[in-house]
């Protein structure tokens, strides 16, 4: 709401300015083709910043879904074929450049970087050497004619008032792509982007983002090629090469991965770039402006891969460093606040009584000819901490990844709150309760600790896309709530003055303290710690030792821990389990299962008594 009297200045302003500036003489009829031009460069370098900057899907042939979207709005509207509104026709532009992207996007499920490359370059060649031309399609040679849009019975022909309804569009598309980024589609995509298995833990559908990502930077695309084919008003397979869609790239990558003013800045300037050399130094020196693009991009990508952008984010940052000196410590044992289960989400299932919280039951997991996990069986009670030890390679993370869905085993079974959860994904896993932390920490480090802690909540936000894009309905309640939850993490965690750095930026065991932040937010039935100790000081590792007692015993959730800090998991739990070469060898009493010779042998490689020789 607060952006709302911005949104309506910009619209106006949009509206009214390029008609005044144009019918004054001070904005010729060549440079504004030219800005709206400018205008279709920077809405498919949003789509493509949608794709590539959120969600992190690489695609090199966006310009095929621009391309659709034109040819679409030339089909809907064309005199010799449906005649129907010019608004019709934008609006089925976004649609079939969302279907096509969605179809694209298909691939993107079991391919990733290089190779889902090359299927977005097939796609732009397939339609730019073939389905564009196509006479049923694309009218052959000649292309196919755009007529203008209409007001009553005028038409929108002059270039300064197509102008506007280009900004009008940019405008738009500005609104709806910062509410994206605020709301929990944006940061599915940006967990997606830093880890699908860390975004499955949240509860995040990584398939379904994955293609939502392609649906919408699609239907982005679509409206770009519909206004495109607008101000040309006559549509060629010639004009949607695999060149374009690499210049797409270019303004996406220098203006900043994931920033919107870069991506708008440099599609704005790679567009006026070619006139303005051609004005300063004459038509000679047409064709270099692709050479200065190359050059800056090898610039950007060796020097600050971040972008125009991420340099000036790196040097506002230092600047305010400089200014306010180093901020003080947060405490190694932060007070965890007492968080209820989130209203959105449904009560969780309640074992029976005396029925365990997690039964694991002979898991086995085998890597072609290795057997990580050997009918491995544990059992975790309600309200424990429950410790699983075991050397390096003994399959205890490999246990862990088949219990969360991250790895289906080849055998076993795996109960959770007296429910067979074995054939569930990781992220319906996480929705009955089931929270994890990782060996290597799990959380997306480019982003601030803030919106770590609003990625975690992701299940506690099920608003729908059209409330995201909005800013309207649900979206707003729930993300108020999610947001004090944010905050009251960060008070107890003692992170107030880090809550907008970024998690790359702090030290190892900080991270540590906000990942299991992170996994208690939402307040899990279970909590699974993939050996959270490892990297901290001794000191470190004690105040740990007494922020587990806390989980277990001033929250009420029970934990399982993977753990080599032995006085550490002495001193917290009440049942241990030993794992090696992949099978459980024992399990009791933390004391009495430590002294054990088998145990001993297992990490010794000899008897206890060899070992004191």
């Amino acid at each position: 709401m607060r952006r709302a009297p911005w949104i309506l200045v910009a619209l106006i302003a949009a509206i009214v300015l390029p008609p005044l500036i144009g019918r004054s003489a001070l904005l010729s009829d060549t440079n504004a083709l030219l800005l709206c031009r400018g205008c279709v460069m920077a809405l498919a370098g949003l789509s493509l910043n949608l794709l590539m900057g959120y969600a992190g899907q690489v695609s090199l042939g966006q310009f095929a879904f621009v391309g659709v979207g034109a040819f679409t709005l030339a089909h809907v509207t064309g005199v010799t074929d449906l005649r129907l509104p010019w608004v019709v026709g934008m609006l089925a532009s976004a649609a079939l450049g969302a279907v096509v992207a969605f179809l694209v996007g298909l691939p993107a499920l079991r391919l990733r970087g290089l190779y889902l490359a090359i299927v977005t370059i097939g796609v732009v060649y397939a339609c730019s050497e073939s389905l564009f031309i196509a006479q049923g399609i694309g009218g052959g040679s000649a292309g196919k004619v755009v007529p203008p849009p209409y007001v009553a019975a005028d038409a929108i022909s002059r270039n300064c008032d197509l102008l506007a309804v280009g900004l009008v569009l940019l405008v738009v598309m500005w609104h709806l792509d910062t509410n994206l980024t605020r709301s929990r589609l944006g940061r599915a995509f940006h967990a997606v982007k830093a880890d699908e298995r860390v975004a499955a833990s949240f509860g995040i559908d990584v398939a379904s983002y994955k293609l939502l990502a392609f649906v919408l930077s699609g239907a982005v695309a679509g409206l770009a090629g519909g206004f495109f084919g607008t101000t040309i008003g006559t549509v060629q397979a010639a004009s949607f090469t695999y060149a374009d869609s690499l210049g797409l790239v270019v303004i996406v990558v220098v203006g900043g991965l994931g920033s919107r003013p870069g991506v708008v800045g440099v599609a704005f300037g790679t567009t006026v770039l070619p006139s303005l050399l051609v004005t300063l130094f004459g038509s000679g020196i047409r064709g270099y402006d692709l050479i200065f693009n190359a050059a800056v991009l090898v610039y950007t990508i060796t020097r600050n891969p971040t972008g125009i952008a991420g340099a000036i984010r790196e040097a506002r940052t230092k600047a305010l460093e400089r200014r306010g000196g180093e901020p003080p410590l947060p405490p190694t044992r932060p007070n965890l606040p007492s968080l209820g289960r989130p209203s959105a989400l449904p009560a969780p299932r309640r074992a029976a009584a005396g029925q365990p919280v997690l039964a694991v039951r002979d898991i086995g997991v085998r890597f072609g000819g290795l057997r990580a996990v050997d009918g491995a069986s544990i059992t975790v009670d309600r309200g424990t901490i429950v410790g699983l030890m075991g050397p390096n390679g003994a399959g205890k993370t490999t246990l862990f990844n088949a219990i969360t869905g991250a790895l289906r085993p080849d055998s076993g079974t795996v109960t959770f709150l007296g429910e067979d959860v074995s054939h569930l994904p990781t992220h319906l896993r996480a929705a009955r309760g089931m929270g994890r932390t990782f060996q290597l920490i799990g959380l997306a480090k480019d982003q601030s600790v803030y919106e770590n802690l609003l990625i975690a909540q992701h299940l506690a936000a099920p608003y729908s896309v059209g409330s995201a894009l909005s800013g309207l309905g649900a979206s707003r309640a729930l993300e108020r709530e999610i947001r004090s939850r944010a905050d009251q993490t960060i008070e107890g965690l003692g992170f107030e003055r880090f809550a907008s750095t970024p998690v790359g930026k702090l030290s190892h065991g900080q991270q540590r303290i906000v990942e299991i932040g992170c996994c208690l937010v939402t307040s899990p039935e279970l909590v699974m710690l993939d050996e959270p100790s490892a990297g901290m000081s001794p000191a470190a590792s004690e105040d740990l030792a007494l922020t587990l007692q806390d989980v277990r015993d001033k929250l009420g959730r029970t934990v399982l821990l993977i753990e080599h800090n032995v006085p550490l998991v002495l001193g917290v739990a009440d049942e241990l389990y030993v794992m090696a070469a992949g099978e459980v060898i024992a399990n009791g009493e933390p004391l009495d299962v430590v002294t054990r010779p088998e145990v001993v042998t297992a990490y010794l490689g000899s008897s206890y008594e060899e070992a004191l020789k």
